[in-house]
């Protein structure tokens, strides 16, 4: 069922991706699989920013973000990043989605696992338009910023 809720989200079906997530992330809350629960509440953050709620966006994804650091899992921290960086490019906060987007390359690039050019229209639209917003080289220096924090968050 994830897949099919990925499909429809990826094809602007939001209704059905939601539809089909909501079972799944009660699931992974009820028996606690902190990884499912992040993956999940990243694509209903993203669905939420696809409506243009970047504010719903935001709280989904910091919630997804709280369960991604429970995993522990570098890969799961950085989808949570990524899809924050989003919601906070959609609220014309660039600055921080590009932050956001360094810290989150950086992680990914620790545990030798770049995002895969196929999963990268999420990020991609949130670069565009924080480099929309900043122009290149603010975008460039924020990015770097990111890349070399400490902190998960920027």
């Amino acid at each position: 069922m994830t897949g099919l809720a990925l499909g429809a989200r990826r094809r602007g079906d939001l209704e059905t991706a939601q539809t089909l997530l909501r079972p799944w992330l009660e699931w992974n809350r009820r028996f606690g699989v902190d990884s499912g629960t992040a993956l999940i509440l990243a694509q209903l953050g993203y669905a939420a920013e696809q409506r243009g709620d970047a504010e719903g966006a935001a709280a989904l994804h910091r919630e997804g973000l709280a369960a991604a650091r429970r995993t522990g899992d570098p890969r799961a921290l950085a989808l949570a990043l990524e899809g924050l960086a989003g919601a906070h490019a959609a609220a014309d906060l660039p600055d921080r989605a590009a932050c956001l987007l360094g810290r989150a390359a950086a992680l990914r690039d620790s545990v030798g696992m770049p995002l895969p050019a196929a999963e990268r229209v999420d990020v991609d639209r949130a670069s565009e338009r924080a480099r929309a917003s900043l122009g290149e080289a603010e975008f460039a220096s924020a990015f770097a910023r990111g890349r070399a924090g400490s902190s998960p968050e920027c």
